[in-house]
């Protein structure tokens, strides 16, 4: 029988990236979603699924392994990064919920706030510090309750998270050529 699948090993992966590259990654994410878990006070209701999170890491790295085998480029960019990575946390869900609240509707999406804290967090950058002037925090957050409903109800791909991150950073670019 013939075909044009390849078998998948995931040594390639190890090969391409490095062992410390992949466990960097986890342990990033992870400690990311522990922080969060703290932050929300989901303790009690919340844990981090190692294998879920360890099959999202193998997911992102293989679909980048194969982004640059295609596209024949040795790194990829920062927004793909993020949207990748973003992309195979909505779709693995590796918070799972542990102790249920039928209360609360943020915990049944979990997941889809955590990915949104995530992509906030990378499209503030180093400006983490900075406020969001008081007239215009009701935009800032149609902003984030918009995203979070699109990564609860709409389908994702990665290229549509690329497309919301590079609108964002242009819609800040406008804004500064405006200041």
């Amino acid at each position: 029988m013939a075909t044009n699948c390849k078998k998948y090993d995931y040594a390639e992966l190890v090969d391409s990236f490095g062992e410390e590259k992949i466990k960097k990654r986890y342990t990033t994410l992870y400690e990311y979603m522990d922080s969060f878990i703290k932050r929300n006070k989901y303790e009690k209701q919340v844990v981090i699924a190692d294998s879920v999170l360890n099959q999202c890491i193998i997911d992102y790295f293989a679909d980048v392994y194969r982004l640059k085998e295609f596209h024949n480029i040795d790194k990829i960019n920062y927004v793909k990064i993020h949207a990748y990575t973003a992309y195979w946390l909505i779709r693995r869900k590796p918070l799972q919920i542990i102790k249920d609240d039928i209360e609360n509707i943020d915990l049944a999406f979990v997941n889809e706030k955590f990915v949104a804290s995530y992509l906030i967090q990378y499209l503030r950058g180093t400006h983490e510090s900075v406020f969001i002037l008081e007239e215009d925090r009701p935009l800032y957050m149609e902003f984030v309750k918009n995203l979070e409903y699109c990564l609860r109800y709409r389908v994702i791909t990665p290229q549509m998270l690329e497309t919301m991150i590079e609108s964002y950073q242009a819609g800040m670019a406008f804004q500064r050529a405006i200041d």
